[in-house]
């Protein structure tokens, strides 16, 4: 499980996290409670659609591919507030694409114009 950031309009008491698809609302309650000792009032979960994209693979056409679903739990904790991390604890810090060498083989598959 990992803290997402929140959204505007969540009251204060309101936390969200990204768990397993196979963790149940009573599981999440336990975890929480165990782990962080957070006791909740009540648990509500979400699945998200995973992000969808186009790559293109030479003599097949454009293919697509669609990233692994989510799951969000959005737990009204009891008697706290929820006090977050500053902004910069959420944002992704791009990743480094290593350019391949000239002796390699060019890549499988090649991205779709958009």
């Amino acid at each position: 499980m990992r803290v997402l950031p929140p959204r505007q309009g969540l009251p204060e008491n309101t936390v969200m996290f990204e768990c397993s698809f196979q963790m149940n609302k009573s599981e999440i309650r336990d975890y929480l409670k165990d782990i962080y000792s957070l006791e909740s009032l009540q648990i509500n979960t979400e699945i998200v659609d995973g992000e969808r994209f186009k790559y293109q693979v030479p003599e097949l056409g454009v293919k697509t591919h669609t990233n692994t679903h989510k799951k969000i739990a959005y737990v009204v904790l009891k008697d706290k507030i929820m006090n977050y991390p500053s902004n910069e604890f959420f944002k992704l810090t791009p990743k480094t694409v290593e350019e391949p060498s000239s002796s390699s083989n060019p890549p499988d598959l090649v991205p779709a114009p958009s």
